[in-house]
């Protein structure tokens, strides 16, 4: 279980001792984070046990030139630089899947459906009534969803050629959930989400869970969440391109 607090005071105890005995514990600690956001960086072509080794050593850079006295709490300074870390990794050792222009095609296909069901059904439709909608099997919906997630398309968490995510563009820092919550422009577009974008929102960048874990708690689809995270994604953009 993380613990944000216990994370914290561990890695002043380290800042102060600088021994091996309070670096062990420190790292202890906070390996649930780490292995948090590993998980969040699987299914690009890298294992999750090289991510996690990335992730710890990140950490453990972390806690030698974590500074008390900047007052930054260890686990804002910690986060941003282990995804940082993390990411810099895949993008020098994985080549992006290409999306495939059929396999693109029938994305925007279902995009389509999904946008005309949604405002007609007044939720998102499931799996079986998309498929019924377009004329597919239940297994072409969730296999053309599932490759368009494969290929990092318009997932929070994609990175494009540069090694950036969709969520770099709107122009928010690696500085956490915290920092970035108190943006003048950011909380005004937060404020335009739904009391289910928000929480989903804080579920993931927050909470550090997955796309899997996030739909458990909120009784939604996985593929609900992801094309909610999309919507999201569209509502910030354009609220934050017009303050």
């Amino acid at each position: 279980m993380i613990n944000a607090d216990d994370i914290h005071n561990a890695a002043m105890r380290y800042a102060k001792e600088r021994t091996k005995e309070a670096m062990d514990d420190a790292v202890a600690v906070a390996l649930p984070l780490c292995n948090a956001i590993a998980a969040r960086f699987t299914g690009r072509g890298i294992e999750l046990e090289d991510l996690r080794q990335v992730a710890a050593m990140a950490l453990v850079n972390a806690l030698n030139g974590f500074d008390p006295d900047r007052g930054l709490r260890f686990t804002t300074y910690v986060t941003p630089t282990i995804t940082g870390t993390v990411r810099n990794y895949i993008r020098d050792r994985a080549q992006l899947v290409r999306t495939p222009r059929g396999l693109r095609e029938q994305g925007m296909q279902m995009d389509r459906a999904l946008e005309k069901m949604t405002q007609k059904m007044h939720r998102e439709p499931t799996a079986p009534e998309l498929a019924e909608h377009l004329g597919w099997t239940v297994e072409q919906v969730i296999s053309v969803h599932a490759s368009r997630e494969k290929s990092q398309v318009a997932s929070l968490d994609a990175q494009d050629d540069n090694g950036m995510r969709v969520f770099d563009h709107l122009g928010i820092s690696e500085r956490g959930f915290e920092d970035f919550e108190m943006r003048e422009d950011l909380r005004k577009a937060l404020m335009t989400l739904t009391a289910q974008e928000r929480k989903l929102i804080k579920l993931r960048f927050q909470d550090l869970l997955s796309q899997q874990a996030s739909a458990k708690k909120l009784n939604l689809t996985q593929m609900q969440v992801s094309r909610m995270e999309r919507r999201i994604l569209r509502t910030l953009k354009g609220v934050m391109q017009t303050t």
